[in-house]
């Protein structure tokens, strides 16, 4: 992924840590969806959550028992995850090309809006490495912002950024994930949290690894 991206992610870490490390208190819907995430793993393996930013999710898994782990590309979210939950591992890495993760590496994945900086035209390779990582039989949890729209960010807590954020519809999704060779399980849609998160309707699927 761009320098810019891991840049501007770089420059904002404090502050998304401060705004968004407790952001599950507020989504029991996200919660419900991360405890059948670890149920389906069903122990399978160490669960990663990709793009893991402060680590939210990890920690969340964790807290119930499930061993996890967290990779991000900006070194300073790698940086904060890693202070705030010292008690899992946190890597930097590009999840278009995670060259330090083996083959069949995971249990499972969560992906919690980290696909929403990938344009379409590199979803394929995308969706492909994180085939490779998990396990046959893996499972992964994908969540992302519905519709057809690119939100572009120049500017985040009063500091200069320079992100994408690409929403995609569910069929197209679907499609793109079977093409990638996951098989199906569930697609579910949920409305926002008012007040809460970007006012965007919300897209999780679960898909595995044959």
């Amino acid at each position: 992924m761009s320098d810019d991206f891991r840049k501007s992610y770089d420059a904002v870490a404090a502050d998304y840590a401060a705004n968004f490390t407790d952001e599950l208190d507020k989504k029991p819907f996200d919660r419900k969806m991360l405890d059948w995430l670890a149920e389906k793993s069903g122990g399978r393996g160490i669960i990663c959550d990709m793009g893991c930013g402060p680590g939210q999710i990890a920690r969340y898994l964790s807290d119930r028992n499930v061993e996890t782990c967290g990779i991000d590309l900006s070194p300073e979210m790698v940086k904060k995850a890693r202070q705030l939950n010292p008690q899992i591992s946190f890597e930097r890495g590009d999840m278009l090309a995670l060259e330090n993760v083996a083959d069949a590496a995971f249990g499972a994945v969560a992906a919690f809006y980290s696909i929403i900086h990938i344009p379409r035209a590199g979803l394929h390779q995308a969706l492909s490495e994180l085939q490779r990582i998990l396990q046959p039989g893996g499972i992964l949890l994908l969540a992302f912002h519905l519709g057809r729209d690119i939100v572009h960010m120049d500017e985040w807590w009063g500091k200069p950024v320079s992100l994408d954020f690409y929403f995609y519809e569910r069929e197209e999704m679907k499609d793109a994930l079977r093409e990638a060779g996951f098989s199906l399980e569930e697609a579910i849609e949920r409305d926002p949290y008012a007040d809460v998160e970007y006012p965007s309707r919300r897209a999780y699927i679960f898909v595995r690894k044959p």
